[in-house]
């Protein structure tokens, strides 16, 4: 996760904007944003935890041991600390990545203040289309790494866990299904059901850590670029 997000930036921008008028609004865009910062603080716990028990030396005892393989000072086998730590970091993400839209409507109101409203679709983002960090946006949305962890979430929350299987020296997922968009050629948005099987766990957890939160930073980036330029526009 090398490219860093100043959150306090929304925050600080929005002050700005705003001459301390609409205190409630400041309010909200606080603690939205202070819950976007946990949320990452929450994800990088659990991957570290996770890369810590799934090291190959602890998979490899995890099967060939007959009552399940207990590290010292845990209280439960390696098996359970990994599955935890998978399903929590994918839980923190996908929270994380759900409550961006809100902040963004925070801070660029955009359309009707209904919240049930804000969320990743078309219709929310084409609030945006004549924002300069409108293309990113869209292009958020139609990640496939960001759609697998939308899958992998709303299966474990609403039918079942994903099964974990241990190769000995990595971990697969079993199986689950997802919805990825993709534009149609009137530029809407479509969708189509897609497959994961067998899928190395870390690699996909890695793609996470290294590549989807960078990416969403750099659109928050792109974002606080875009009012910082309008703010100075206004006083110039």
């Amino acid at each position: 996760m090398g490219q860093k997000l100043e959150i306090g930036k929304f925050l600080s921008l929005k002050q700005q904007e705003l001459n301390a008028e609409e205190d409630d609004l400041i309010d909200k865009l606080e603690v939205s944003t202070q819950s976007i910062h946990r949320w990452l603080q929450y994800c990088e716990y659990h991957y570290i935890c996770l890369v810590g028990a799934s090291e190959e030396g602890d998979l490899r005892l995890d099967r060939i041991s007959s009552t399940g393989y207990r590290r010292a000072g845990e209280t439960v086998t390696v098996r359970y600390v990994y599955e935890a730590n998978i399903a929590a970091f994918l839980n923190s993400l996908h929270a994380l990545l759900d409550s961006f839209p809100y902040l963004l409507y925070l801070f660029i109101p955009r359309g009707k203040s209904n919240f049930r409203e804000l969320k990743w679709n078309k219709e929310f983002i084409d609030r945006y289309k004549d924002e300069s960090f409108y293309d990113e946006l869209m292009n958020f949305l139609l990640d496939r790494t960001f759609n697998k962890v939308k899958g992998y979430v709303n299966t474990i929350k609403h039918k079942h866990l994903i099964r974990i299987s241990n190769k000995w020296d990595h971990l697969e997922f079993e199986e689950y299904q997802y919805r990825q968009p993709y534009r149609d050629g009137q530029g809407g948005v479509m969708y189509q059901d897609e497959v994961v099987a067998g899928e190395n766990v870390l690699t996909f957890i890695e793609a996470c850590h290294d590549e989807l939160i960078p990416k969403l930073f750099s659109l928050c980036n792109s974002i606080l670029q875009s009012k910082a330029s309008e703010l100075q526009g206004r006083q110039g």
